[in-house]
């Protein structure tokens, strides 16, 4: 078990901990390495960067050339520089093993998709008869087709399609799920390293606070108590520090596990937490009507709505159209053949598919509701993290420019009052460690922010089940049911 180093006589320093970038430009430049362990796993990538390129400004997508030269045995190397967020989500797209998950899943639909735009395969029977007199040997021949099925293809393929339209955008979907809980990471990771150092500081103003005490305790100036609390505010900063430095390395470990790295490719080293960029947050309506028009989830509703309006379309001629099966037959008596022809007919008296067409159209109502009920939960879900970023924002800067500023202040105002021995060196420390306080409260409000403007930028890429509370989501929206096509008549 790994002792925190603040607790080990021997303290192992860490790296460091970078400034928000764009997640879906990131994400769509390191999509393709995402592995393509066969060339069907390199046109599912590219697939599915078309759909997040169509939605997002990013334009880097030249790592797909390089997809199909991908072995499941490589790794894409963190580079030797710090590590910045869109760093993050490339090794992440590119190492991540549910990245090849989801594309394979995409494979998936794409052969059953394949598989209902076959037609039936015909049947050939052959038969031998042997006279019981002396007659030549006869021979029967057959050949039958599945008629009705044959008719029924084109519009099992079109279920199919638009099935593996929904499938698409729900495999974009969980690339950018990733490329989201890779920005995360960084940023805590990013937070922690930054907090680690903000509490050791404490920590040594603390020490150094026991330091005063011990040798004004030794010339009798101050009462043992003081002493013993001042030794007492150290140990209990100690521990503050080693908690720090394991919230540190577990967002390590949890950036880590998001990038699919191990073993030598963990001492990656990442930039500093920044400040607030100068950009602004979009206004509340562009920002609605980007979400809305980029959403991935209202798109894959809209594919599945189409997919069930198909199936109840396959449902009813299913059911009007007889079960035709028909075929050529031959017989050779021994001197000459017989040529025939034949079709049976199944008629649909009794079961006309009424319950598969009703519970077809039902699925197309339940989804157009579900589109409506999103589309709400999206718009509130946009004004609310705009919300969380303008809100952030604000105070980080107020940290910034007043906060911190006063702090400062007032700790320069008390060194000129030590040095004209109005007040006592144990009140200089604490003024350092308020200004200290102010920069870990400002720490905080930053990670708050990106954590913040990251969910704000999924949002607007087309994503946002994963970052909205569930109550403003359509959680219940059932999962695409590709190849159901089969099944439909």
């Amino acid at each position: 078990m790994r002792v925190p180093s603040f607790l080990h006589p021997r303290r192992a320093r860490l790296p460091h901990p970078a400034p928000r970038t764009s997640l879906a430009a990131a994400a769509l430049a390191a999509l393709a390495l995402s592995g393509c362990v066969s060339s069907s796993l390199g046109s599912d990538a590219r697939d599915v960067s078309s759909l997040l390129t169509s939605r997002t400004p990013a334009a880097a997508l030249a790592a797909l050339a390089a997809a199909d030269r991908r072995t499941e045995e490589t790794v894409v190397k963190p580079p030797d520089r710090p590590l910045t967020a869109d760093d993050a989500v490339r090794l992440a797209l590119a190492n991540n093993r549910d990245v090849w998950a989801a594309l394979h899943e995409l494979g998936i639909a794409r052969g059953q998709a394949q598989q209902a735009g076959l037609l039936p395969n015909p049947e050939v029977e052959i038969g031998v008869r042997v006279p019981e007199d002396d007659q030549p040997l006869q021979a029967d021949l057959g050949l039958e087709l599945k008629i009705s099925e044959m008719i029924l293809v084109p519009q099992k393929q079109g279920v199919a399609e638009a099935e593996l339209s929904a499938e698409k955008l729900r495999v974009a979907g969980e690339v950018l799920d990733l490329a989201y809980r890779a920005r995360v990471a960084f940023h805590m990771v990013q937070a922690k390293k930054q907090r680690l150092d903000l509490v050791t500081r404490l920590l040594e103003s603390f020490q150094a606070s026991h330091v005063a005490a011990e040798e004004l305790s030794r010339a009798g100036n101050i009462p043992d108590i003081d002493l013993a609390t001042r030794k007492a505010a150290v140990e209990s900063a100690r521990i503050a520090a080693a908690e720090a430095e394991l919230a540190l390395l577990d967002a390590r470990e949890a950036m880590n596990a998001a990038l699919g790295l191990a073993g030598e490719d963990t001492r990656w080293t990442a930039v500093d937490l920044g400040d607030i960029p100068e950009d602004a947050a979009p206004a509340v309506a562009s920002a609605e009507k980007r979400a809305l028009t980029s959403s991935l989830e209202l798109a894959r509703i809209a594919r599945q709505t189409e997919a069930a309006a198909r199936k109840a379309g396959l449902a009813r001629t299913a059911g009007i159209l007889p079960h035709i099966e028909g075929g050529l037959h031959g017989e050779h008596d021994g001197f000459a053949w017989e040529l025939g022809a034949h079709v049976t007919l199944g008629l649909p008296v009794f079961d006309r598919g009424q319950g598969r067409e009703a519970a077809a159209r039902a699925e197309v109502m339940s989804l157009r509701e579900r589109y409506i009920a999103m589309a709400v939960g999206l718009r509130a879900g946009v004004r609310t993290a705009l919300n969380r970023v303008e809100s952030a924002a604000a105070r980080a800067r107020h940290y910034k420019a007043a906060v911190i500023p006063a702090q400062k202040k007032a700790l320069a105002e008390t060194i000129l009052q030590y040095n004209a021995m109005q007040v006592g060196v144990f009140r200089v420390l604490e003024a350092e460690r308020e200004v200290t306080g102010a920069a870990l409260g400002y720490t905080d409000t930053l990670l708050e922010y990106h954590l913040a403007r990251a969910a704000l930028e999924q949002i607007l890429a087309g994503r946002h089940s994963a970052v909205l509370p569930m109550s403003m989501t359509s959680s219940a929206m059932p999962k695409s049911s590709a190849g159901s096509a089969g099944d439909a008549h």
